[in-house]
């Protein structure tokens, strides 16, 4: 004998059905929850013991205790009538001390500037005491490198050497060296018209390794 095939649940097919029961059952709830909720009364909080609420009376000592008067205004400064002794001693005239005149017109003289003069330009050209040659830089030297640098140095009218320009340089490499041995030089001042004076001088340095 053959079983009946189960029915199996199709929730497709069932949608409709299972969404009106479930509407019907949420809308007995309401109405339940409504009917029930309007019963209920709310009543307000009432502590169980009240708190009594005391005052104390102020004392008399205390009522009679008056406030300290307000400080007194400060008084104007009266004015001093002058004696006639002070009066008389500001009446005498006091001898001023004798002013000095300027002259506006005249004024101070320029500062004394020092000439400064080219090599070719003086009458007797600054020569040289010492000498001092420059150090060959590791890095130039390690790398095989030779150069020239052409430095103008100002002699001063004590034969010290006061400034150095680099005019021409074939590395830059051997300009820190060129200057500070430049810097180190010593002459003997140039003259113009029996006085010393400052002349620029131009010097060269060779970097060259030796074979």
């Amino acid at each position: 004998m053959e079983k009946d095939p189960r029915k199996v649940y199709e929730p497709e097919e069932d949608y409709s059905r299972d969404f009106q029961l479930a509407l019907a059952i949420t809308l007995i709830l309401f109405i339940g929850i409504f009917k029930f909720a309007k019963g209920i009364e709310v009543k307000p909080y009432h502590p169980k013991k009240e708190v009594p609420t005391l005052v104390e009376e102020v004392p008399q000592e205390l009522e009679q205790i008056k406030e300290p008067p307000p400080p007194p205004k400060p008084k104007l400064p009266v004015e001093i009538k002058e004696s006639e002794e002070e009066s008389e001693v500001e009446q005498e005239e006091v001898p001023l001390a004798p002013t000095t005149e300027f002259n506006e017109l005249e004024a101070p003289p320029p500062p004394k500037v020092e000439e400064t003069y080219e090599f070719y330009a003086v009458e007797i050209k600054p020569s040289v005491i010492r000498k001092v040659e420059p150090q060959y830089p590791d890095i130039a030297r390690k790398a095989g490198i030779e150069g020239r640098v052409f430095v103008k140095v100002l002699v001063d009218t004590l034969g010290n050497v006061e400034t150095v320009q680099v005019l021409k340089s074939s590395n830059p490499i051997f300009e820190k060296p060129a200057i500070e041995a430049a810097k180190k030089w010593k002459f003997k001042p140039g003259y113009q018209r029996d006085r010393p004076v400052k002349v620029w001088v131009a010097i060269p340095f060779i970097f060259k390794l030796s074979q």
